[in-house]
């Protein structure tokens, strides 16, 4: 029975452990090489390492005392959970404001066969409203059922026919209509071609601007003391290795984030699940998606590959990998991508045929993208002669990418459906539908006016913010005519 109060599996006193652990040695990680590699004295080593071992005592007994006093079950209508170390908490969830109920599986949950299940409500913010670290996969699929039942007899009770005809989103059993896997090409594509590089290097760095601060680096610096004489090309060489082994370690992390990847069509929800060490399901039901977005980047663009992602205004992934977005897929061919957006997301169909900016304003996309490199490149070749000219390299590259902004920049609508393409290095192609903006704003600056251009921008929902979405310099005609679309015929969104 639901409501019999239920606790989770032991194993959650290992994974409130190893969280305490964390949050710990983060406080007194910098007090212990304090005392351990600073000071000499050995008292005060010895009277540390009895500290030590009574707050690792603590800290068990703590994790033990919490994983018992938690419990949670399912009454009156609510998804109720009592917890508390020495002060008992009660948290009472409506399950009309449950959204979504994600699960994913760590290291520790997959050697005990478990999963932590996520419970996210409309209005919950970054965080979700519930976790349940460890439990089974058969009690996961339990509760997701209760609340199901729950919500589609109430919906039942509040609904005629009709309506729940129109409105039913959830059941206990659906079935499989659209099933798709990511290949393992798509998957080397997407690892090899990330931007997690940059965040590998940034790691680096940190870490070791980190140890400086409580390790004494000078034998590091002493073993590389002979690059002082070294040549460029020596250098040019170590920083290639460098980036290398670095773009190997992202392509690593890419391929563990991403392996067994797939997506699952039941009915009116999408069911996405991916990785290997970490395991993660999220829910997205159809009628939360506010927005579809396809990014390419320079390299992937060669390839003719994209990424798709989806504005969800309920679930989606907690990590926000992108922001306030979930991948829909990591990395797809785009010849294939009419197909898949019409077999998972029918509303949201991608459209070849788009009106182009006018000619005019070519020469305002130019300005714009070398403006503010002027600012560094005049005084660099003023007071840094001769190598300050080499700046002036960058002039042709940014024409080049103000024009292909120009060149990329597109709307197009459908029906009741908006699809506006923009570049700022990578193109962004953006799909909403009317029914979905929150806005829709039109502004023109005073040089857009003497080129008769616009600037139109539109707003969806997110899960944590608006997301903006916007193309420059649309020729007034456009404008106006995306207005009387939006204004006059909203009606029959």
């Amino acid at each position: 029975m639901m409501s019999e109060p239920k606790r989770l599996h032991p194993a959650a006193v290992i994974l409130n452990l190893c969280h305490t652990i964390i949050q710990t040695i983060k406080n007194i990680i910098l007090p212990f090489f304090f005392v351990y590699i600073v000071n000499s004295n050995h008292t005060v080593r010895f009277y540390g390492a009895i500290a030590l071992g009574v707050l690792f005592i603590w800290l068990v007994a703590a994790s033990i005392i919490k994983w018992r006093r938690f419990t949670y079950r399912i009454e009156d209508d609510e998804f109720r959970i009592e917890e508390g170390l020495f002060v008992t908490k009660k948290r009472y969830i409506s399950i009309d404001r449950i959204q979504t109920m994600n699960t994913s599986a760590g290291l520790v949950q997959q050697i005990f066969k478990l999963v932590k299940l996520q419970i996210e409500t409309a209005g919950g913010g970054k965080e979700a409203e519930a976790v349940l670290s460890a439990i089974s996969v058969e009690e996961a699929e339990r509760i997701k059922e209760a609340v199901f039942k729950k919500k589609a007899q109430k919906r039942e009770n509040e609904l005629d026919e009709e309506q729940l005809e129109a409105e039913e989103e959830l059941g206990p059993a659906v079935e499989v209509q659209e099933h798709y896997r990511m290949n393992a090409k798509e998957l080397l594509m997407a690892a090899s071609t990330s931007g997690g590089i940059g965040v590998i290097i940034s790691a680096v760095f940190a870490l070791i601007s980190q140890l400086d601060e409580v390790l004494p680096m000078d034998w590091l610096f002493d073993k590389f003391s002979f690059l002082q004489h070294a040549s460029i090309g020596i250098y040019a060489v170590l920083i290639f290795i460098g980036l290398f082994i670095a773009w190997i370690f992202s392509i690593a992390g890419m391929m563990f984030r991403y392996a067994n990847f797939q997506i699952i069509k039941k009915e009116q929800e999408l069911v996405i699940s991916r990785g290997i060490i970490e395991k993660h399901q999220v829910t997205i039901p159809l009628r939360k998606i506010q927005a579809i977005k396809i990014k390419e980047n320079i390299i992937r663009q060669l390839f003719g590959f994209v990424t798709v992602s989806i504005v969800s205004a309920g679930g989606g992934d907690r990590e926000k990998e992108e922001g306030a977005l979930t991948i829909l897929f990591p990395m797809i061919h785009k010849k294939k991508l009419p197909y898949m957006l019409r077999t998972f997301t029918p509303e949201y169909t991608l459209e070849e045929n788009c009106r182009r900016l006018p000619r005019r304003a070519l020469k305002r996309y130019l300005f714009r993208s070398v403006i503010f490199s002027l600012f560094l490149i005049i005084p660099l070749c003023i007071f840094f002669q001769p190598w300050g000219y080499l700046s002036v390299i960058l002039l042709p590259i940014e024409l080049l990418f103000g024009y292909l902004a120009y060149k990329d920049a597109a709307w197009t609508i459908n029906g009741n459906r908006l699809q506006l393409t923009s570049r700022f290095i990578g193109r962004t192609t953006a799909i909403v539908l009317k029914k979905r903006m929150q806005v829709c704003k039109f502004s023109q600056s005073y040089f857009q006016k003497k080129g008769r251009l616009y600037t139109i921008s539109t707003s969806v929902k997110s899960s944590s913010h608006m997301e903006e979405l916007t193309v420059r310099d649309v020729g007034e005609e456009d404008a106006a005519f995306i207005l009387n679309w939006y204004s006059y015929e909203k009606a029959d969104g």
